[in-house]
């Protein structure tokens, strides 16, 4: 896909529904699992009048992204765009035929999952309906933003807030994700969620041990690889003068826990909400070995970041931890090592 598209259309308009992503991501991905998915989309075909509700929402959907995208146009830095008049029809056609699906592709993705139900249900004519109320507003978007471009617009003005809130440090990691990596957020927490709940609902199957819960946590942490490489590059480069800061060990360690809790927040909360109704204190320990393990990941990085090496210490380390999990090693070893090695790390001159 065209780069040039990502950064002006697809980023943007995450980064600004964000919150709406979040709480999709907190209702279909923590308090509803898999089987009630499936229950949901059989009760849609089968109840013709609550299925129409989502043609409904998916217009609010478009409306909303329609507004998003035009609101972008009428900056003074994209005033460029509206020279793809001058483009090739197909040219244009493609570049915009891109922004729209990729700022689509989750609602694309959850309407293939409910046409199975419809090719269950025999309810092919509202899988039908579905799918061309769809491509409607995919093109009435299309047509929007095409005569948009030919239409002089007025200058958005954007006022500044009365109010400049100050956030505590290690929050800036949570609000830089949020500016410059929101689809890489979202990626990786669906990708989290959706792991958790697979192990948990063969977990309930009753064919595995605790020890399947654990081995689906630290699963949970390696996928979080990415924002840790986020954190430890913006950390190097847009703090690098907090390095020279006075801090303590303590400062620096509780900066550490409350940005790496930050980025495992929907993991927590997801092990939170299974664990509250039973009150099984395993669940506590699993939320306790989701830090550590992240924990540790963040260890490695900042000091094999660099290395040639980093694949292999990796892979060691999840093959390691791996086998302790298989051999019941206590969940406090796990906590002791990390505590030792972070407080040691924190107790360095000019490092995190």
């Amino acid at each position: 896909m065209n780069k040039v598209a990502i950064l002006t259309f697809v980023r943007p308009f995450y980064q600004k529904t964000l919150g709406f992503w979040a709480v999709i991501l907190l209702v279909g991905g923590v308090f509803m699992e898999a089987k009630q998915h499936v229950l949901l989309g059989r009760f849609l075909f089968k109840n013709p009048v609550a299925f129409g509700i989502v043609p409904v929402l998916l217009l609010f959907f478009s409306l909303i992204h329609l507004r998003i995208l035009q609101d972008l146009l009428r900056r003074m830095d994209y005033l460029v765009f509206h020279q793809l008049g001058l483009f090739p029809k197909k040219e244009l056609r493609l570049f915009w035929s891109q922004i729209i699906l990729s700022n689509y592709s989750p609602i694309l993705t959850y309407f293939l999952f409910l046409s199975y139900f419809a090719w269950e249900q025999k309810a092919f004519d509202l899988g039908l309906y579905l799918w061309i109320s769809t491509l409607i507003l995919l093109g009435f978007t299309y047509w929007k933003i095409r005569q948009t471009l030919h239409l002089p617009l007025n200058e958005a003005l954007v006022t500044r807030p009365a109010v400049r809130w100050a956030f505590p440090r290690f929050t800036w990691i949570l609000l830089s994700l949020r500016q410059h990596r929101p689809i890489l957020v979202l990626l990786t927490k669906a990708g989290g969620l959706l792991l958790l709940n697979g192990f948990f609902y063969s977990f309930q199957s009753g064919g595995y041990d605790w020890r399947w819960l654990q081995f689906g946590v630290l699963c949970v942490a390696y996928v979080q690889l990415p924002l840790i490489f986020e954190k430890s590059e913006k950390e190097l480069t847009q703090q690098s003068w907090t390095l020279a800061l006075p801090l303590s060990w303590k400062n620096k360690l509780a900066y550490q826990m409350g940005s790496l809790i930050l980025l495992i927040i929907p993991e927590m909360f997801f092990l939170g909400w299974k664990g509250i109704p039973s009150a099984n204190p395993e669940y506590l320990v699993l939320a306790i070995l989701l830090l550590v393990f992240i924990s540790s990941l963040q260890l490695l990085v900042y000091r094999k970041k660099e290395s040639s090496s980093f694949p292999n210490l990796a892979a060691g380390m999840f093959f390691g931890l791996f086998l302790a999990i298989i051999f019941s090693v206590p969940w406090l070893i796990f906590v002791f090592g990390v505590s030792f090695l972070f407080i040691h790390q924190s107790n360095r001159a000019f490092g995190y």
